[in-house]
């Protein structure tokens, strides 16, 4: 199966044609370049997609009315993007099947297009999920949740501390080992969910992670909502289908009438998370070290689900780490490839594919452009008349 993604004048996004979207994507670019607005567009996409598969497998189980009414114009304004669109902008997310079968979803006139009856051999159960910026305050917010009835603080945040708070479940122990620490979880009872940073070397005594570093608390909750849908034992498919399908159909008395085209247990299952600016707030060796900790947890998850991973960063440091990871061979340490890994450049409101064959043949990404700003720093300074 492949993706595609064409976009025309949607903000500062104003020509990418057939974008192709790999199970991991890379998106770098200036401030206000663009970089968030086509990752929310790629999930916003991906999620009508997976309405589709919801349809498509109902009606083809005999059920023909859903559950599901969408309005393309709410959705937009709720995530804050209805403002960029104009008569002009075009949305088509394509996906391709292995036997050259497509099914396509198109906005234009900022109108949605009819969603595709996906075949019954082509079903796919999808989980959507997107990890924002603004996740440092997710553990002062989960502290006072009882409080917070009502408060909002944008589509984007709510969605990420929804995702917080089901990784939570259950007492557990998350690595960190990219900071050398762990993230202990407790359920006290009738008090809110503690959350514990515990070093790994006994270095200092264990701090509550509202009072961590900015890093810690930015980076635990992408670690832990990562390791969470890479589990069998952490996100269910199976609890997500009953939530999602049976429900409905039990509300709805129709349960009698359900025909399953294919168990659920046999839908191929695909999550795919997207993270703007995993860097935050860490020291540039933690930043490389917590991208291999997430490759590596993804590229391992339980062999019932893939893991699609798309990140937004400004971080020089992540993209030359992006090199090792291409190029390594050491089985135990996290690996991507030319086939799974894609690293776009947003410049201009259009693309640049990054990666590049050196002249040994290997492929890396091209960071010089991204270099040449700490050679000219180096050379002003020694221009200096001192």
């Amino acid at each position: 199966m492949k993706e595609f993604i064409t976009i025309k004048n949607i903000g500062p996004l104003k020509h990418i044609e057939n974008l192709g979207l790999l199970p991991f994507t890379v998106l770098i670019g200036e401030s206000a370049s663009g970089k968030s607005t086509l990752m929310k567009l790629i999930s916003m996409m991906r999620y009508l997609y997976k309405m589709a598969n919801i349809r498509s497998y109902l009606k083809h189980s005999k059920i023909t009315s859903s559950p599901f009414r969408m309005r393309f114009d709410s959705m937009m304004k709720e995530t804050g993007m209805y403002k960029m669109l104009d008569s002009s902008s075009v949305i088509r997310y394509s996906v391709v099947m292995d036997d050259e079968t497509e099914y396509t979803i198109l906005m234009e006139n900022k109108k949605l297009g009819r969603l595709p009856i996906i075949s019954s051999d082509h079903l796919v159960f999808n989980k959507v999920s997107y990890i924002s910026e603004n996740r440092n305050i997710i553990p002062t917010w989960a502290q006072k949740a009882s409080q917070n009835t009502g408060a909002t603080l944008g589509f984007y945040f709510h969605e990420t501390n929804n995702d917080f708070v089901r990784a939570s479940a259950n007492d557990k122990e998350i690595p960190l080992d990219y900071i050398g620490m762990k993230l202990q979880i407790t359920h006290p009872k009738g008090k809110p969910t503690r959350y514990t940073v515990i070093p790994n070397d006994s270095r200092h005594e264990p701090i509550d992670l509202r009072e961590a570093s900015s890093g810690i608390q930015t980076s635990a909750s992408v670690a832990l909502i990562v390791k969470n849908y890479a589990s069998a034992n952490g996100f269910s498919f199976k609890d997500a289908f009953k939530r999602s399908v049976l429900n409905y159909l039990y509300d709805m008395e129709r349960l009698n009438k359900f025909r399953a085209v294919a168990e659920p247990s046999d839908l191929k299952k695909q999550v795919y998370i997207h993270i703007e600016e995993p860097e935050l707030s860490l020291f540039p060796d933690a930043q490389c070290k917590l991208i291999e900790e997430i490759v590596l947890s993804a590229t391992h998850a339980d062999e019932n689900r893939e893991i699609n991973m798309m990140l937004a960063t400004h971080s020089p440091y992540i993209l030359n780490y992006l090199n090792v990871l291409l190029n390594q061979t050491n089985a135990v340490r996290a690996q991507l490839s030319r086939t799974n890994t894609a690293v776009y450049r947003i410049y201009e409101g259009e693309i640049q594919d990054l990666l590049v064959q050196n002249e040994r043949g290997r492929w890396i990404v091209d960071t010089y452009d991204l270099s040449e700003l700490m050679s000219h720093i180096y050379n002003e300074f020694v221009n200096l008349d001192v």
